[in-house]
């Protein structure tokens, strides 16, 4: 099973950054750290603030990790990004976040 850990979690202006270690699926897996943003705009668009923003960034992460090279996700995931990149990875994320599923 696909690993997400949330290692830290800085507040910004208009937000929170997020230092995630991932490790995708397989017995070789070699986690690595990434820096993830999200917004108080995408926090209320995908939870309506009804979730802390970790939990969301750690559902995030597993739908991620669960897409990696699959349609407009890249292979790679890269050392930094926005959340709100997900919505151009991956078709249909706002349902499946608000649906609760990876």
């Amino acid at each position: 099973m696909a690993e997400v850990l949330i290692i830290e979690e800085t507040d910004l202006s208009r937000g929170w950054s997020y230092l995630v270690q991932l490790c995708p699926d397989g017995p070789d897996c070699v986690p690595k750290e990434h820096t993830v943003t999200l917004s108080w705009v995408d926090h209320d668009h995908w939870t309506g603030g009804r979730v802390p923003p970790s939990k969301l960034m750690e559902k995030l992460m597993r739908i991620l990790l669960s897409r990696v090279g699959q349609g407009d996700c890249p292979r790679e995931i890269p050392a930094r990004f926005d959340a709100t990149q997900l919505r151009r990875w991956i078709a249909g994320i706002d349902e499946l976040v608000q649906r609760g599923e990876d």
